[in-house]
């Protein structure tokens, strides 16, 4: 519930729901947590490596201990995958909400200490202690980052230009007119211009690919205020009253001379 009071920057384009993205991300993050787990599980249960590491007791023979420390594990890896989707950059750098976080923190600390202190038979789940919990803090923070990186790419494989730049390189399967002829001779010719000591010719580009989001939305700020003075000169004083009637009747005031006073 607290996600709807959540803190987020708006999408500098006009967005829509983007559904090859979501089922994409949710599939291979979720199947890197799946993996994650398991791998957490098998070091834990086959092998003594966290012991040995961290020299903390080996549970390896306990079943009850082992479902808590799984348990511990899945419940903040989980959870902790929110900041990962809410954030377009690197989760960490985008500050998620007061809100969102003290439900967060509140969550993890009640798992933590069913996690250190449950001796629930019932559930097969024993309290496994606090050194199995800082290592499973430990585990599941180091298995966090990655689920960026893997955002990052699934989003850039999505957007096509991985496979632009695969297959545009490649003339045999390129997607360019005759194969790209027309660019391999602009290349050629740009060659030949700078090899007689001519200035190869700057291309203009009105509409540049990656533009200045800021530079835009402060011409749009710009032209707003603009509009609103021009809304209230007409509204609040004679001479934009009287501008605004000879526009909409089709006068040329400027023709007929300024006999009105302010």
């Amino acid at each position: 519930m607290t996600i709807s009071k959540d803190r987020v920057k708006p999408s500098p384009t006009p967005d829509s729901w983007k559904l090859k993205e979501i089922f994409a991300t949710g599939i291979v993050l979720g199947g890197y947590q799946a993996i994650m787990s398991v791998i957490f599980f098998w070091a834990a249960h086959k092998t003594d490596f966290f012991s040995d590491k961290f020299g903390v007791r080996s549970i390896r023979d306990n079943n009850d201990e082992l479902m808590g420390a799984v348990y511990l594990q899945v419940s903040i890896i989980s959870q902790a995958l929110i900041f990962v989707t809410r954030s377009r950059s690197w989760s960490f750098v985008e500050r998620p909400g007061a809100l969102l976080m003290i439900a967060f923190v509140i969550a993890q600390l009640v798992a933590t200490l069913i996690a250190v202190y449950a001796d629930w038979t019932f559930a097969k789940v024993k309290g496994i202690g606090w050194g199995w919990a800082g290592v499973i803090w430990i585990y599941s923070i180091v298995t966090y980052f990655p689920q960026d990186i893997l955002k990052f790419a699934i989003r850039y494989i999505l957007s096509g230009k991985a496979w632009a730049s695969l297959f545009d390189n490649r003339t045999a399967f390129t997607t360019k007119k005759d194969y790209g002829i027309g660019e391999r001779e602009a290349q050629w010719a740009q060659a030949q211009r700078t090899l007689h000591g001519l200035q190869p010719k700057e291309d203009v580009n009105i509409f540049p690919e990656k533009g200045s989001y800021r530079e835009l939305s402060e011409i749009a700020e710009q032209a707003k205020r603009r509009a609103e003075i021009a809304r209230l000169r007409e509204l609040h004083t004679l001479k934009g009253h009287v501008e605004s009637v000879a526009k909409l009747k089709g006068l040329d005031i400027d023709t007929a001379g300024h006999h009105y006073t302010v």
